[in-house]
């Protein structure tokens, strides 16, 4: 009878653990309110339709090109084209703080819609063949220039292709997941840009390089074909300028360059180091020397990659809105770079660029807290009542530009562009803050609620493990010191990030038990002959590893990975083959083994270079050998 009470609990855990992690996860992955439709200068977000002052865009993407390789010596050569059109003014350079996941998809997602992306975009961004992540029915500035007639034009990673299914004129995606090829990646692109310069038909010209991404994650930053690959981009960057220059229908257009996000020192990203967050942005155009803005390039080496001033990766958004003439997205976060306002020529255009972006952004917030009153009066109120943090800080901004706003009704707007202009920006920048927070608030009580059900799983099978652990004392000891450790270790954070120090020693300790246990205990307890006759039969299982026929098969996987695996990892093998041939000598119980293998699987995760950041995920070997994947599979 004791049987069925121990079938049913693992029956029941195993149904609750999958509902454990989906309560967990809706917790995890908060709702972000999306305002449907495309905006219009009618509609509330946007009132005033300001004079456009360009034409066209050439967007141009280098995956994984971090601030410092548009700005600083060591990574290339100072001759470079880029940082010459950075000294006479015509590129202003910036560092686009891009927020985790750095990942492409949910980057591309940023840069488009202007929103912050979620984690659940690294899942997508994996998951190539999801229909879920497409943007077709979402605002994007993209969405915005079909939508007044203009056409689109799109070369290079594929990502493009299915976020904007149908949107492109002329289209030749590539996949990003051939990690091995630096070359012809990138000369799939090439080979289309001196045809669409010379052709007039379209309004965006987007371009999305992905060599150098991939260099990143073979070589890493510091390679030999870094260099080159950086050079190679920057005669790119020449060519369009050059054309920019001298062709007659290009002499209105943007260009802008721009990583989607960076890389780390091992030439990962996916996490929330500096060099992961800090790619590099810069707007190009003859147009820009009338402004005088003039930059130092190439500049000294920084460790936190902030070598221009550090804008948001969504405020890309709002920008090209406003200079192509365009309606801001619906769901944007971003805030119009300032240094690009001086393009307008009057003082009254340049508060209307700014109007139409705050008038967006306040309708976002509307959407995002519909409990909030945001009615002009109640924030007069608010406003007085003492220190101020959140939205209350926001709204009490935007009092005070409808109080300067009814101050010039009668005056020249002159007289206060510079104090209406200073208050149009505080109130954008604490909106930004303020929704930006509200998109990575997390529901308390689901979390809550899946960790009690994760909590219940485990309690459930308790007995029947106690049972089995008791069997053996040394085992059963040395796996509940394990459980209880590592769960003390998840409260301190200096721990988590280094969890592979715990497991190295885990195993070790674990190793040197069973080898008490199989050896010196059993020698301490028998005769010297009997003692002899174990060492030489120890030494016939050793050998005897080599000749089963059943070993066959595993050897042969393990040549196999072998060649799939880093050069850096190969002495990692010898080293298991080692191991594994150590503890086949011990004759370890069911127990012994399960115990083994789970300590094991943990360091040998470590030892490859796996880490508890999604940035060391690594896909260069996943898909070698396949045409096609199946991402549930």
């Amino acid at each position: 009878m004791a049987i069925l009470p121990r079938s049913w609990a693992v029956i029941i855990a195993n149904v609750l653990t999958p509902l454990a992690v989906l309560v967990f996860s809706s917790g995890f992955f908060p709702y972000k309110p999306l305002i449907p439709g495309l905006a219009k200068f009618e509609d509330g977000g946007n009132y005033t339709a300001t004079p456009k002052a360009f034409d066209k865009v050439i967007f141009m993407v280098v995956d994984a090109l971090r601030s410092n390789s548009k700005s600083q010596t060591r990574c290339c050569p100072s001759n470079l084209c880029s940082y010459s059109l950075i000294r006479s003014g015509a590129a202003l350079p910036f560092t686009a703080y891009a927020s985790s996941p750095t990942v492409t998809m949910p980057r591309l997602k940023a840069i488009t819609t202007g929103s912050k992306p979620s984690f659940l975009d690294v899942i997508l961004n994996i998951a190539e063949s999801d229909t879920s992540s497409t943007l077709a029915y979402q605002d994007t500035w993209l969405a915005q220039l079909k939508a007044n007639g203009g056409q689109l034009v799109m070369y290079g990673d594929d990502t493009w292709l299915k976020l904007f299914p149908g949107m492109f004129e002329r289209a030749d995606g590539t996949t990003s997941f051939f990690v091995s090829d630096f070359i012809e990646v990138d000369n799939n692109v090439t080979r289309h840009v001196s045809t669409e310069l010379s052709r007039d038909d379209w309004s965006a010209f987007i371009m999305h390089y992905l060599g150098l991404d991939h260099i990143g994650h073979k070589a890493g930053p510091q390679s030999p074909y870094m260099t080159t690959k950086q050079q190679e981009m920057d005669s790119i960057v020449a060519n369009i300028y050059t054309s920019m220059e001298q062709q007659q229908h290009l002499q209105s257009t943007l260009f802008v360059l721009c990583g989607d996000h960076g890389m780390n020192d091992a030439g990962n990203h996916g996490g929330s180091s500096v060099g992961e967050t800090s790619p590099a942005l810069l707007f190009i155009s003859p147009k820009f020397q009338a402004l005088d803005i003039l930059r130092q390039s190439p500049t000294d080496s920084h460790s936190d990659f902030q070598y221009y001033r550090t804008v948001e990766q969504t405020d890309i958004t709002p920008t090209l809105a406003g200079l192509l003439g365009l309606p801001i997205p619906l769901n944007s976060l971003g805030v119009f770079i300032p240094e690009l306002l001086d393009l307008w020529e009057t003082r009254s255009q340049r508060i209307d660029v700014l109007l139409s972006n705050s008038r967006q952004i306040l309708r976002k917030m509307k959407e995002t807290f519909p409990s909030h009153s945001f009615d002009i009066n109640s924030m007069n109120i608010a406003c007085d009542t003492g220190p101020l943090a959140g939205i209350d800080l926001a709204l009490c901004a935007w009092f005070r530009v409808n109080i300067l706003l009814r101050n010039s009704g009668g005056a020249d707007k002159n007289d206060l562009h510079s104090e209406l202009e200073s208050a149009l920006f505080e109130f954008l920048k604490h909106a930004q803050k303020v929704i930006s927070s509200a998109a990575s608030d997390y529901d308390l009580r689901n979390l809550l609620l899946g960790l009690a059900i994760t909590s219940f799983v485990v309690l459930l099978p308790l007995p029947t493990i106690y049972t089995l652990l008791c069997r053996s004392w040394c085992a059963g000891a040395f796996f509940a010191l394990c459980l209880l450790s590592y769960g003390g270790m998840m409260f301190a954070s200096s721990y988590v990030e280094e969890e592979q120090q715990f497991w190295n020693w885990m195993f070790t300790a674990w190793v040197f038990c069973l080898h008490v246990r199989s050896s010196i205990l059993p020698r301490c307890s028998m005769p010297s002959q009997e003692r002899n006759t174990r060492f030489y039969r120890l030494y016939e299982l050793c050998c005897s590893n080599f000749v089963v026929p059943s070993t066959v098969f595993h050897d042969a996987l393990t040549l196999f990975l072998v060649t799939q695996s880093r050069a850096t990892n190969i002495p990692i093998f010898l080293i298991l083959r080692a191991h594994a041939s150590i503890l086949a000598t011990m004759n370890l119980s069911a127990l012994e083994l399960a115990i083994t293998s789970l300590i094991a699987q943990y360091m040998t995760f470590f030892a490859f270079g796996g880490s508890n950041s999604i940035a060391t995920v690594d896909l260069s070997n996943a898909y070698n050998g396949i045409g096609t994947y199946n991402v549930v599979l």
